[in-house]
């Protein structure tokens, strides 16, 4: 059996070597940390060694620190000291070099990036796979083609079966952002390829639907105008949701008319039980402002039907989106919405001091500074038609 102190991996003559390497007291030299990178770069001593050799003894001592960790960087990627050596050691070789390390730990990425020191590592991938895409399309042959095989090929290829997986996992998440960010779009469009076969899902996540709002934020091109149809194809659904609303507000802030208008035209004929539910409510709100005059106008008739129009006045959320049409409508459709809503101002002048009625009082207010419930809807309105 071993000896005690000592584990079945590491015989006593390799612990004492390691011992004697902590208690120098000046930086031991390259040639003495070489044989124990492995045991070293689990510990948070050894691996502030083996960085400061990065540091100080340069490209010699990258090389030999990276090959002698060809069979275990997976495992350091993931390692709470671990992970700072492959980020050291990323930085410090060469571009080919890099294609080298990603290449070895390209089957353990995924999971890499499921942890949260794994993460860290893997978005240090992204970050200098991106430099090295820059650097390559400087120095392009001349024939104009990029080569094939890079770092940053066999980092999104390794990604890309579990891209879904990656867009809603609290760590994952962050390096799919940071793809998206850094990478070329060429390297990126499996992002897109995989949120929009699952834009269910993706959007009403909590992560997932700030990786779509990054997507969004892409330039044009056809893998986005293909998630963006995805997502309108869904509008209805994904704004009663609590994440999922987020991705239909960025819609209409972001993408084009024809996107915008496909929106607002699903929610026709369904404006009165969507305004009055927490999260549809204020995607109806942004409906209001980007639809066309044609669908407003529809909108404002469902707002000011009679049989609807109480419980929209008094409903937490719904009276928000009662005090949006009246800021947005023409002087016509205010008129009609404020006849509508004046008889049941009047029945419920005793619950005046309900927060939701003071707010649309406000409003009306505002809008039409004359109007008074005693003096009559005519008088109220009939001087400020502007």
């Amino acid at each position: 059996s071993s000896g005690q102190g000592s584990s079945p991996q590491t015989p006593p003559a390799a612990n004492d070597s390691l011992m004697s390497l902590y208690a120098s007291p000046q930086r031991p030299p390259l040639s003495a940390l070489l044989g124990h990178v492995r045991r070293l770069s689990k510990d948070q001593v050894g691996c502030r060694l083996l960085q400061q050799s990065l540091e100080e003894e340069g490209p010699v001592a990258a090389t030999a620190i990276l090959n002698e960790g060809l069979s275990f960087w997976g495992e350091a990627m993931v390692d709470p000291f671990g992970n700072y050596l492959f980020q050291k050691i990323l930085e410090k070789i060469t571009l080919e070099e890099r294609v080298v390390l990603v290449r070895s730990v390209s089957a353990r990425l995924v999971n890499a990036s499921l942890n949260l020191h794994g993460t860290r590592s893997v978005q240090k991938v992204v970050e200098l796979c991106a430099a090295d895409e820059m650097s390559l399309k400087a120095s392009v042959s001349s024939d104009g083609q990029l080569p094939t095989g890079t770092a940053a090929a066999i980092l999104t290829q390794s990604l890309a079966p579990s891209a879904a997986r990656l867009c809603i996992d609290s760590h994952g998440n962050h390096v799919i952002q940071r793809i998206l960010l850094k990478l070329p779009y060429h390297h990126c469009q499996f992002v897109f390829d995989a949120v929009a076969a699952s834009v269910g899902d993706v959007a009403r996540h909590r992560h997932g639907c700030c990786v779509i709002q990054r997507c969004l934020d892409s330039p044009m091109s056809e893998a986005r105008s293909h998630l963006v149809r995805r997502i309108v194809e869904k509008s209805l659904e994904l704004m009663q949701d609590a994440y999922g609303n987020y991705v239909v507000q960025y819609v209409l802030d972001v993408c084009g008319d024809d996107e915008v208008h496909a929106v607002c035209e699903s929610v026709i004929g369904k404006v009165g039980s969507l305004a009055i539910q927490k999260f549809s409510s204020n995607v109806m709100e942004k409906c209001l402002e980007r639809c066309t005059d044609r669908v407003r106008e529809l909108y404002l008739t469902e707002l000011s039907d009679p049989e609807r129009i109480r419980e929209l006045m008094m409903d937490p959320f719904g009276n928000y989106v009662v005090q949006r049409a009246l800021s947005v409508a023409s002087h016509a459709q205010a008129v009609r919405l404020v006849e509508a809503m004046t008889p049941h101002l009047i029945a419920l002048q005793a619950v005046r001091n309900s927060a939701s009625l003071k707010r649309i009082m406000t409003k009306i207010c505002r809008r039409f500074p004359n109007f008074n419930l005693g003096g009559g809807i005519v008088e109220g309105l009939g001087e400020n038609e502007q």
